[in-house]
């Protein structure tokens, strides 16, 4: 046993000075691969069983893309369930009906919405910046979108946080990419909506993330990469 478990770190000893030959971004990715994960509690955890509406909310910055605001209300709606955040959560046709068929809509509070589609809190989701290209005259996709949110309890006001009333500012999303394609579109809002509900619903609920290396480390020149996280050859 002594013999492979001595071997074994020859190897490790070998790769690591091979990757050091090849390149220095080698090593911080070397690093990352061999870090444990680190478990991080809920930032928030909201009364259980609750029936939940998410409102994405684009009225100050409309989108460019509308269907962003459904897919990232039900994934968030989904996982919500599903890790039993939320006895329930309203679909989101609901709120779009109700936005459709509501004249001075935009003149309800957060609570009021919540209350007309019968949930007992609202989280409530502004879309701070949402966009797939850096400009028109750049062929090249490049998707970004930045969150904030908070949680509305109806006919109380404001659950959570406390302390920032405007509400929790979400990391933004960064999504460079090598495509062109004029159909990519979809896809890239697609993503960037999915890991956008991701990274909400993780301050509800104790997760587990990864070391990262720092993108900084050895002043490596930054490559674009498409959103399935592939460098273009």
């Amino acid at each position: 046993m002594r013999y492979f478990r001595g071997h074994s770190v020859v190897i490790l000893g070998a790769v690591v000075f091979a990757l050091t030959l090849a390149g220095c971004g080698a090593v911080p990715w070397l690093a990352w691969q061999l870090a444990p994960a680190e478990t991080v509690a809920a930032t928030y955890k909201p009364p259980a069983g609750k029936t939940i509406l998410v409102f994405p909310d684009d009225m100050l910055r409309p989108v460019n893309y509308e269907p962003v605001k459904r897919i990232l209300a039900t994934e968030i709606s989904k996982q919500l369930v599903e890790s039993k955040i939320a006895g329930l959560a309203i679909p989101y046709q609901n709120l779009a009906e109700l936005e459709a068929t509501t004249p001075g809509f935009n003149k309800l509070s957060v609570s009021e919405v919540g209350e007309k589609l019968g949930a007992h809190i609202v989280l409530y989701v502004h879309i701070d910046r949402f966009s797939l290209k850096d400009n028109e005259a750049n062929p090249l996709w490049h998707g970004r979108l930045e969150t904030t949110v908070r949680m509305v309890e109806v006919n109380k006001g404001l659950l959570w946080p406390k302390d920032r009333p405007t509400g929790w500012p979400i990391e933004p999303m960064d999504i460079p990419t090598s495509e062109t394609s004029n159909t990519y579109d979809t896809r890239l809002a697609r993503t960037l909506a999915e890991r956008m509900a991701g990274k909400i619903v993780n301050l509800f609920r104790k997760h587990r993330v990864g070391h990262r290396p720092s993108k900084f480390a050895c002043l490596a020149p930054r490559r674009a990469y498409n959103v399935s996280g592939q460098a273009p050859s």
